[in-house]
Parts: structure tokens; C-alpha cells; sequence
């Protein structure tokens, strides 16, 4: 049995009455069929001229045996295409329901989240919001088949150029509306590599589409010299923004988080969820194993870290004579740093409460992040000797190979050194052999 054909709704063979009394079917003939304006009446069947002519059929591969498929079409060519590929899948074992094609990007990738019950909360509440801003409004509605590589990137190209289609309020909460700017090479690998990206690997994985059309995609490369790129503070700059940070809210916690992010390198999640029973003064380091973070909603909350970043953070002495005085007589229970209000620091109010106005304050020549404190951290710490392992630890980096791919430059050429080496060894294992 055939596992594809294809059936003409349109035109039947006719039965005709031969001399002798004997029946038979005759078909009409190829002038017949190209004129069917004027194909006679016993030609033509009940569904004549009544939508689409052709109809392509096949039997489907279940679990437990065949099922009946078709699927209709204008045109006998486009019909033949059709069957041509669906044999060849279906003896290759790489048959795709052609229905499943028609889902909508929508449908897929609510799916593709609702699946993934292992994710973060605040990994959840990025994808959910990439997909409401950008990705949703481009391609919501379209079939997931459909989706090809030149869509692709032609959406990336105006999503670089600031021009993408977007929905930043929702919700109606903005008082003032908000519009896209363009988009960094970074930032678009997420949203166009990760968030639209998974349900097209999840579509692929359920054998929904046989080909994921963001395979072959480039993305723009993440531009700058790295080396030149990476923020570094001199120790008068830092404690220059420590103190004008203490000052403009007359909360000495502000000066104390400054240091603490700048010289020993935590998140600014992992620093402000830091507890007084955390800290080991007498033994200069804290204890990182928790984070602030979000829940799927988007609500703020404590989280722990990942296991390779529970880490004890290294405190400098003068770090430490600071904290000490900053949590004195103060509860076990207590955050380390506190808002004048009393409450644990919200990070993001902190930026813009605090941090980029003491930058602005103080006259920084280049604009800086909280979390560039961090790089500075580093970058102080390898210019004061310390090895790969102890930047490492010190960041909670998962491997040494995240810290080299950062900061490798840093460390100091020993070539000459090396070799100096070399040859000394040598004249001596000479000398003795003679």
C-alpha cells in the first residue's frame, strides 16, 4: 500500500453503458482536463469547482499501527512536492506530523516554559520578560513551520537598529512611554539565542519541525578590546566614592558596602544579602551562600547561590575594622548593610539612590556599573600578586577557566623568567656531567 497519493476532488471517472450491455469507466481525456469549463457533466463530481481540488493523503506511523492523514491543496504541483517529501521522511524515520507545523510560536513557547520546572526564578521572570517585550509581538502569531533563517535575520538586523516591534508596558504601569534603543551584541544573543531561541530547540526536540531555523543564525560579535575595556579604580578613587557615598546619605553602610564590593569582588545580590552571623571578623572573610533574587513573578527574594559560588570572601583588615564597628551590638539576624530606614539594601534602589550619583558626584572620567566594582576587585587583587585559583574563589567563578577568559592579560608575562630558568638548570646538569 501506497504511503502517500494524491486524490482529484474535482474530477471522477465516468461509468458508461458499452453496446452489448456491459459497463465500464472511462476517464476524461488530457483536451478535457485542460478546458474544465466545459468538462461534461458525468465527469465532474459533487464538490466541483468547491475549494481546493487536490487533496494529498497518507498513512501516519503511530505507536499502534497506521492512521489516515491528508491535507488538501490548489495546486497538483505543490501536491507532488508535498507527498515527494513526506515519503522520503517517513522512510527515513524522520516523519513530522505536518500539522504540528501550524502551532503558533505562542502556543510553543508557553510550552517551552511551562517545561521548565528546574529554572530559577529569576532566570523564569527574564525569559517571560524578553518574550513579552520583544520576541512575542514579532513572532506570536506565526507559525512555528513557517519561522526561516532570512525572517531571522532581518528581525535581528532591526532589533540591533533599535527598530524591532516591542511591547514594554503591558500592564499600563509606566507614567512615561519607553522606547528601544538599539541593541547590544550581548544583549541580543539572550534574546534572540536563548529566549526565541528555546522554543525553537524545544519545538525541534517534540518533533514539531524537523530543522531549527536558528541553527546556522551569526550574531553580531560582542564588540571592544576587552583588555582596554575592563574597569579598574586606583584605592584613592575607591575610597573617594566610599566616602562621597557615606556622605550623601549620611549612612555609614553605604561606605562600607563601596569597599566591600570593590575590594573583595561579591555580586551586589550577594553582598546586600549578607547577615552579621555570616561574617568572620576574627578570621577576615564572610560567608557567601545566599543572594538576592527574584521568584517568577518578578518579586524580590532571598535565594541561595549556585553550589560552586558558596565561598568564603576574603576582607581586607581595613575592611573588616569597618565592619566590626558597623554591626556592633547588633543581632546575629541582622543584614550587614542597612538602608537608613533600617531595612536590608534593595540593590537596584541602592544604584540609583546611591550609586550613580556618587559616581556623578565625584567626576568619574568613565561611566561605571556596581557590578564593575567587582571586575575592579579583581583587577586590584591580580596586580597585587594573587594566583588564578585565588580570583577564582574570591568571585565564585565555576571554573579557572571563567577567571583566565576575563582577566588572563593581567597576569604578568614570565617568559623571560621561565626561560632564565631554563637555562640555569641546564648549565648546571652540564657542569655536573663533565
Amino acid at each position: 500500500m501506497a504511503r502517500a497519493w494524491i486524490t482529484d476532488r474535482w474530477v471522477k471517472d465516468a461509468t458508461v453503458t458499452m453496446p452489448d450491455g456491459s459497463t465500464t469507466k472511462i476517464s476524461p481525456t488530457s483536451a478535457q482536463l485542460k478546458s474544465l469549463k466545459t468538462l461534461p457533466e458525468h465527469f465532474r463530481t459533487a464538490k466541483f469547482g468547491v475549494g481546493s481540488r487536490w487533496i494529498a493523503g497518507w498513512y501516519e506511523p503511530t505507536a499502534t499501527g497506521q492512521r489516515q492523514r491528508q491535507r488538501l491543496f490548489a495546486r497538483r504541483s505543490d501536491a507532488e512536492a508535498f507527498v515527494a517529501a513526506l515519503e522520503d521522511d517517513i522512510r527515513s524515520h524522520r516523519y513530522i506530523d505536518p500539522s504540528a507545523r501550524d502551532r503558533t510560536y505562542r502556543d510553543v513557547a508557553e510550552s517551552w516554559l511551562a517545561s521548565k520546572n528546574r529554572l530559577k526564578g529569576s532566570s523564569y521572570y527574564r525569559y517571560h520578560r524578553e518574550l513579552t517585550m520583544y520576541v512575542l509581538p514579532q513572532w506570536g502569531e506565526r507559525a512555528i513551520g513557517s519561522i526561516t533563517r532570512e525572517d531571522i535575520d532581518a528581525w535581528i538586523a532591526q532589533l540591533r537598529a533599535g527598530t524591532a516591534v516591542y511591547v514594554f508596558d503591558a500592564n499600563k504601569h509606566l507614567k512615561k512611554p519607553r522606547k528601544p534603543k538599539p541593541m547590544s551584541p550581548a544583549y541580543l544573543r539572550h534574546v534572540a539565542g536563548a529566549t526565541f531561541g528555546g522554543p525553537l530547540r524545544y519545538a525541534v526536540s517534540e518533533q514539531w519541525i524537523g530543522r531549527n531555523p536558528l541553527q546556522n543564525v551569526e550574531f553580531p560579535r560582542v564588540g571592544g578590546d576587552l583588555e582596554q575595556d575592563l574597569p579598574s579604580l586606583s584605592y584613592a578613587a575607591i575610597e573617594e566614592l566610599a566616602s562621597e557615598a557615606s556622605k550623601r546619605t549620611n549612612n555609614s553602610s553605604d561606605r562600607m558596602l563601596v569597599q566591600t564590593l570593590a575590594y573583595s569582588g561579591p555580586r551586589i545580590g550577594e553582598a546586600t544579602a549578607l547577615k552579621i552571623k555570616d561574617l568572620d571578623l576574627d578570621g577576615k572573610r564572610a560567608r557567601i551562600h545566599r543572594t538576592w533574587t527574584t521568584d517568577r513573578d518578578g518579586h524580590r527574594i532571598l535565594g541561595p547561590v549556585k553550589t560552586w559560588e558558596k565561598r568564603w570572601l576574603p576582607l581586607p583588615a581595613f575592611v573588616v575594622d569597618g565592619l566590626r564597628a558597623l554591626v556592633e551590638g547588633r543581632d546575629g539576624e541582622d543584614f550587614v548593610f542597612r538602608s537608613v530606614q533600617g531595612a536590608a539594601v534593595n540593590g537596584d534602589a541602592w544604584r540609583n539612590r546611591v550609586w550613580m550619583p556618587t559616581c556623578t558626584a565625584v567626576g568619574l572620567a568613565v561611566p561605571m556599573t556596581v557590578h564593575d566594582l567587582r571586575h575592579v576587585a579583581a583587577t586590584n587583587a591580580i596586580a597585587a600578586g594573587a594566583d588564578v585559583k585565588l580570583v577564582q574563589r574570591m568571585l565564585g567563578h565555576k571554573d579557572a577557566t571563567e577567571t583566565l577568559n576575563t582577566y588572563s592579560h593581567l597576569w604578568p608575562d614570565r617568559v623571560e623568567e621561565v626561560i632564565a630558568q631554563v637555562e640555569k638548570r641546564r648549565a648546571e646538569q652540564l657542569d655536573l656531567a663533565a
